[in-house]
């Protein structure tokens, strides 16, 4: 697992990352113990980042052909486990709705993005085994992915043709 723990003035960033064998996704996101179930400006940081800090150690080792190449979001998503917490002054946050289930605070997006960016780039220089393997994950992700749209696109194609015979 992938730990982070950074303070930044009177907000702290608590973040833990595990990859699985799995294909779905599962990440958990507080703000203060308030579970934030329908995410927010700091799951969006985390997102951001994770998805950043990947496309660069993936470009760093070589990992793709041309420097077009990248993981999109979706791929990055597959397998992963993690636990977003964020802990701040009660007086300054914003939640979006009633039941406190989104947090509305623009400034905690750049402050997570930054911190977890930051962090797993210098994880993966660190852990250069463990870098790799969530690379090849994520490229397994990121194939299938792609795999899925040529059959998708392939079976629009012949259904376009086979419709428009006359009678």
């Amino acid at each position: 697992p992938i730990y982070i723990n950074k303070s930044d003035g009177d907000v702290q960033v608590e973040v833990a990352i595990q990859y699985n064998n799995t294909y779905t996704e599962n990440v958990e996101s507080y703000v203060n113990v308030i579970n934030t179930v329908n995410g927010g400006s700091h799951l969006t940081g985390f997102r951001m980042a994770l998805t950043r800090a990947i496309n660069d150690y993936g470009k760093k080792t070589g990992a793709f052909k041309t420097d077009s190449d990248s993981f999109i979001g979706d791929d990055t998503k597959e397998g992963l486990t993690a636990v977003v917490y964020v802990k701040m002054p009660q007086d300054r946050i914003q939640f979006e709705g009633q039941t406190k289930g989104k947090l509305g605070n623009s400034e905690i997006q750049p402050l997570v993005n930054t911190v977890v960016k930051d962090a797993l780039s210098t994880y993966f220089e660190e852990n250069p085994s463990t870098g790799r393997r969530i690379l090849q994950k994520v490229y397994l992700a990121a194939k299938a992915r792609l795999a899925a749209k040529a059959a998708k696109e392939a079976i629009l194609r012949k259904g376009a043709l086979e419709g428009s015979s006359l009678p």
